[in-house]
């Protein structure tokens, strides 16, 4: 693949300054955020599965057993609160602090904190916490010369969680219909199936990159992948099988880590959310340090000419993170994966 010099120049003349925007990523959207309630029970069910894990409990209620469904994070978010496997088993005790769905017939909650057994306490706010610490960490450390280092979105976990509308495309004929019929209970994590780029840059999530002498490699912490950006030209592998995360090529100009990637196939939700990808995809990144190495700037353009009249392209601020410990990945589980579909749409 030869470098594209108009993406470069394209690049180059953008502003830093896009709205932030929350791709492929299941929102809190039909939870009443604003208030609370708090149960106390037993469990009957455990599931610590990604891309979200799920309990059960019943509680006692007006001398009747009721049982209700609640929703947590992801397995990284479960273990940065100190939340693993074997910390809940069935039969357990719970005291449980949710946020309720919005539709009150729903037995169905959004986890925020618990107690297990009276003396075990978990709570949603240590992992906004734990983030929120290491950036601050970060700061008094050394930042990156080479764009080698741990990193995070400097954007509040929280906000990106919350989720928001649709990005703001210029679609094609083919893409405005794709984007009319819009479900967001078809997102393709759902059922257990990756986006790829440009999308995996954005999660509320922590990356790591690393470099040897002939590539840098991107570790995601969420989706559990690891990219390769090939940096020699002259001893690039084969192309023959496209997949769902393309082929990078990278470069260093003026300073700045730019990456080309193609050699897509079709994905759905391939471009951002709500709308998907062909082969013809294209994907430039510009990687650029900032405040002496303690900040990662990430602007990319996606073109499609299946599915866009014009490139889209978007920022992401990342700050340094050192003492972050990135989770190692556990496979999604097809069968639990939509598992809060079948409650939202009782």
């Amino acid at each position: 693949m030869a470098f594209n010099k108009k993406y470069r120049f394209f690049f180059l003349l953008i502003p830093f300054f896009f709205e932030q925007y929350t791709f492929a990523h299941h929102s809190r959207s039909n939870f009443d955020l604003t208030s609370t309630i708090v149960i106390k029970g037993d469990i009957v069910e455990w599931r610590y599965r990604n891309p979200h894990a799920f309990l059960k409990l019943q509680s006692l209620e007006n001398d009747e057993l009721v049982t209700w469904t609640v929703e947590l994070g992801s397995i990284p978010n479960l273990k940065q609160m100190g939340l693993d496997r074997d910390s809940i088993k069935i039969g357990d005790k719970i005291e449980l602090i949710a946020n309720p769905e919005k539709n009150p017939k729903k037995n169905y909650l959004f986890f925020k904190s618990m107690i297990i057994n009276e003396k075990n306490s978990y709570s949603f706010a240590e992992v906004f916490a734990y983030s929120d610490s290491a950036k601050a960490k970060g700061k008094e450390k050394p930042g990156s010369s080479d764009f080698t280092g741990k990193w995070d979105e400097e954007i509040s976990r929280n906000a990106i969680l919350l989720g928001s509308d649709l990005p703001p495309f210029n679609p094609t004929k083919l893409g405005a219909d794709i984007i009319a019929s819009y479900d967001p209970s078809e997102e393709p994590s759902f059922y257990c199936e990756p986006v790829g780029l440009p999308s995996m840059i954005g999660t509320p999530y922590a990356i790591e990159i690393t470099k040897d002498r002939d590539n840098y490699k991107i570790r995601h912490e969420f989706p559990g992948t690891i990219r390769t950006v090939h940096m020699n030209k002259e001893n690039l592998p084969d192309r023959d099988n496209p997949d769902v995360y393309g082929h990078s090529i990278g470069e260093i100009i003026d300073g700045k880590l730019i990456i080309e990637t193609d050699n897509f196939i079709p994905t759905k939700w391939g471009i951002g959310q709500g709308l998907d990808s062909s082969s013809s995809k294209h994907v430039t990144e510009v990687y650029s340090l900032k405040e002496d190495g303690h900040i990662i700037e990430i602007v990319y353009t996606v073109s499609d000419p299946v599915y866009l009249k014009e490139p889209f392209s978007k920022t992401h601020i990342k700050r340094i993170v050192p003492d972050y410990k990135l989770t190692e990945y556990e496979e999604c589980d097809p069968e639990f994966a939509k598992m809060h579909l079948l409650y939202e749409n009782q």
